[in-house]
């Protein structure tokens, strides 16, 4: 499962000299190398007197701290947590550079950047957050047995769910109902005290109730029905049959 990064801590702090391993300033932030960090501090306030302290020291080994410019995109550098220490009114950090951007310049001395700490990994004793996508799917496998299998419903989400979350549980509600039993049409039910008419007729139970939903998600989607996008394999990979003459419209049959 693929846990999404979580935002712990994110505002202005001004670059300062000095070793890391004193105290910087109210809204300083003091690193060994600008260039390639080893060690950078953190005062626990920022340049606008926001208290982070709560945020920095949730930040765990293996999460990732993001030093960004203001005007520029991608004057960013990305670095990873290998320890913390909680120093009360700033806190320390190992890291090592992970990533930096093509427009990536070493900012010196009182030069204000924005620093986001993002958790990448679960806090100790937690499971990990769901991806946003499993609040709209059908039963997963795991932790539901029977349910869709949860590698299958991945696969789906990563091809669609950024573009198109209607589609992406439309497609996982009917990858789902594929694996129920078909149950039959039902175009009316009597309890004897009255009676109720489906039009069209609509199956019902597990099977049925997966097929609406897959529906319903679909009636906020346009143009039609709607698939993953479908790619055709290469001759290599699809020999050619006397009688599969779709095959030798575009390609040369197989040797």
């Amino acid at each position: 499962m693929t846990t999404p990064p979580v935002l712990l801590a994110s505002g202005y702090w001004d670059t300062q000299t000095g070793a890391p391993d004193s105290a910087p300033g109210a809204g300083k932030y003091r690193a060994d190398n600008w260039t390639v960090p080893a060690l950078v501090a953190i005062a626990a306030l920022d340049s606008d007197g926001y208290d982070r302290h709560a945020g920095l020291i949730a930040i765990l080994a293996g999460d990732t701290l993001f030093e960004l410019a203001a005007n520029d995109s991608q004057n960013y550098q990305a670095w990873t947590v290998a320890t913390v220490t909680d120093q009360g009114s700033w806190v320390q950090f190992a890291v090592s550079v992970a990533d930096q951007g093509s427009t990536f310049t070493p900012p010196g001395a009182n030069q204000s950047r924005l620093l986001q700490a993002l958790q990448v990994a679960p806090p100790p004793g937690e499971p990990p957050a769901a991806p946003p996508w499993v609040a709209w799917a059908p039963p997963l496998d795991p932790p539901t047995s029977g349910g869709l299998p949860y590698g299958q419903a991945s696969a789906i989400a990563d091809q669609c769910w950024m573009s198109s979350p209607h589609l992406c549980a439309a497609l996982q509600w009917e990858a789902y109902a594929a694996t129920l039993p078909p149950t039959p049409a039902v175009s009316a039910v009597s309890t004897g005290a009255q009676s109720v008419a489906y039009s069209p007729a609509a199956p019902t139970g597990s099977y049925g109730l997966a097929i609406q939903r897959a529906e319903w998600h679909r009636s906020f989607l346009t143009g039609g029905l709607v698939s993953v996008p479908l790619v055709k394999a290469p001759p290599t990979y699809v020999p050619a049959l006397p009688w599969s003459s779709w095959w030798t419209v575009d390609q040369e049959p197989a040797p």
